[in-house]
């Protein structure tokens, strides 16, 4: 699945959050995985841009920690270990839990609607054996359920976090252990409490996804 499409804009300004953009996409993602070298003049190639404002879009992401750079500073996907990635993980799921339990007073059929096409997309990239199509399937997921919170300041906060996890899912080669087919998967708990319109369902279905992927992921991950 590619990341979302943004229209190239004019301008240095413009240009330099284009590419800002189109990078951090990838980042969440799962185009680059953690330790990959994002070379200043390929990649402005790659995205039809200059060098000036890809330069620009890389140090703003070093800055937000969402890069770092070398030792000749060339910027660098991070390699998240586990007890980093166990921050990031609880911090995210905090956040999502305001997200989830706000959301669900207020959740649309329509929205509910689309949750469910996005989790069958998952069900498919999975069944096809695909963990890259399958992690970004469930980055969709996510990221969609958040965009329909009303807690905007919030849903950026987990996107700037989903920088760090992209990546983290992009390496692991493997598809989760548990099958997004199985009834009783959380994202399906998920939503089966918003049609509920049961706030403390849809946070439990949250905690159990979260436990699910932190056991999946933390032995897979540096020490």
């Amino acid at each position: 699945m590619a990341t979302p499409d943004h229209t190239r804009p004019e301008g240095r300004g413009a240009l330099a959050a284009y590419a800002y953009q189109q990078i951090r996409d990838r980042l969440i993602y799962c185009h680059y995985k953690g330790g990959e070298r994002l070379v200043l003049r390929p990649l402005a190639a790659a995205l039809g841009l200059s060098p000036t404002p890809v330069r620009e879009a890389l140090l703003r992401l070093v800055s937000e920690q969402a890069l770092e750079l070398d030792d000749r500073n060339t910027a660098c996907v991070p390699v998240t270990a586990r007890e980093v990635f166990l921050e990031i993980h609880g911090v995210r799921g905090d956040l999502e839990e305001r997200v989830i339990r706000e959301l669900a007073t207020h959740i649309t059929t329509d929205e509910i609607a689309v949750m469910r096409a996005k989790h069958h997309d998952f069900i498919l990239a999975y069944e096809a054996g695909s963990p890259h199509a399958a992690a970004v399937a469930n980055v969709v997921f996510h990221s969609t359920t958040a965009m329909f919170s009303r807690r905007l300041l919030t849903v950026g906060l987990i996107r700037g976090l989903w920088t760090r996890m992209g990546p983290v899912y992009a390496a692991t080669n493997c598809l989760p252990p548990v099958t997004p087919a199985d009834p009783e998967h959380p994202h399906l708990k998920l939503i089966a409490a918003f049609e509920r319109r049961d706030p403390d369902a849809a946070v439990e279905a949250l905690r159990e996804d979260f436990t699910q992927a932190r056991v999946w992921l933390e032995p897979l991950l540096p020490a």
